[in-house]
């Protein structure tokens, strides 16, 4: 098992909302350890994510 670190981007529904970003996540089938907003764009929010490599 190994953890691995990833950058993503999301569409900007100019509404941020755990439940909005964990859901977007969940489309991709991520299942991460931890997240994080690493940049804001008008179109998108770039996020850092940590997940199990399997």
């Amino acid at each position: 098992m190994q953890i691995v670190s990833e950058t993503i981007e999301i569409e900007n529904n100019h509404n941020p909302s755990v439940e909005y970003i964990e859901g977007e996540l969940t489309k991709r089938n991520i299942k991460p350890l931890r997240w994080a907003v690493v940049h804001v764009s008008d179109k998108m929010y770039t996020l850092s994510v940590a997940k199990i490599k399997e």
